[in-house]
């Protein structure tokens, strides 16, 4: 049974990069996403320290991005939350159990000539002990030299999302998860990439014939994939089996492909726990410059 994606909690700092962030949620109505929650987390160092003044002002500029969102037929809610030494990962998590979110939107900077600009590494934080789907949206910094010149970008258009997937995929359960989200919006897509990466590390990679066999079985686990794909979408949906690295060579995939969206598990069968869909995805979402949808594993079925 696939996911839902009806109900966004989307993490907000209130920082330039809330406004890129709102202005793609109209997009989310391709995921089926009838309702967002904004959220905005603020760590104080003891109680009563935000201000009145400071806290309306926070709840203001969320009521605006909510009217906006309500004109393009949203249901919205709106939600400010300080805690004592908030650790905002988790307050995001909580805050997206409590209302009972499907799924939660968060933005990461990507990468500049000068250095990775992550958003307060909250995102990567939210991945290592989310489980639910997270949707990452791409922000870029530009390069100027003076900080008060430098200007944040979405990446990619949100509302191309759709059109062209690229699912990686280790055969693992998490990873099953994750192709049931792309047959659930593959109606939507024009092209869908089935993509397996014979990683380096994995025990028989040097070894011709067990090389052979892997390939074997592996196509063919691809080729149902891509069958049971076809007969639910009109999608062009290809296969493909790479060599090397993982993170590298999923990150080429897309480049090579103009894909718009990465779906991926977030954790995998690995070769060494967690070192595959899950070390992996947290790197992908890392570098990616196009937006990337994990899929967590269920704590049952953690490998």
């Amino acid at each position: 049974m696939s996911l839902p994606f009806k109900h966004a909690l989307v993490a907000l700092d209130q920082s330039d990069a809330s406004d890129l962030i709102v202005d793609s949620l109209s997009s989310f109505k391709q995921f089926g996403t009838l309702k967002f929650t904004l959220f905005t987390s603020v760590s104080v160092s003891y109680p009563g320290s935000l201000s009145s003044k400071k806290r309306e002002d926070l709840e203001n500029k969320l009521n605006i991005y909510k009217l906006h969102l309500e004109t393009d037929g949203f249901e919205v809610h709106t939600e400010v939350r300080s805690v004592i030494n908030a650790y905002t990962p988790a307050q995001i998590l909580e805050a997206a159990h409590e209302c009972n979110a499907d799924y939660i939107i968060i933005a990461n900077r990507g990468y500049n000539k000068f250095r990775e600009l992550l958003l307060g590494s909250t995102a990567t934080e939210l991945l290592q002990r989310c489980d639910l789907p997270v949707y990452l949206m791409k922000l870029s910094v530009s390069d100027e030299s003076e900080m008060s010149e430098r200007r944040l970008t979405a990446m990619r258009a949100g509302r191309k999302s759709l059109e062209r997937i690229l699912l990686p995929t280790d055969f693992s359960t998490t990873s099953d998860r994750a192709f049931e989200v792309v047959k659930e919006f593959g109606a939507k897509a024009e092209k869908i990439d089935i993509l397996h990466v014979q990683a380096t590390g994995r025990s028989g990679m040097n070894d011709p014939k067990m090389l052979e066999n892997f390939d074997r079985t592996d196509t063919e686990r691809l080729r149902e994939l891509q069958s049971d794909l076809e007969s639910v979408t009109n999608a062009e949906v290809s296969i493909k089996v790479r060599y090397g690295a993982a993170v590298n060579q999923i990150l080429e995939h897309a480049e090579s492909s103009d894909s718009t969206l990465i779906v991926m598990g977030s954790q995998g069968r690995g070769y060494v726990e967690d070192i595959f869909m899950g070390g992996v995805c947290h790197q992908v979402v890392r570098k990616s410059p196009i937006p990337v949808l994990t899929i967590p594993a269920r704590r049952a079925e953690s490998n």
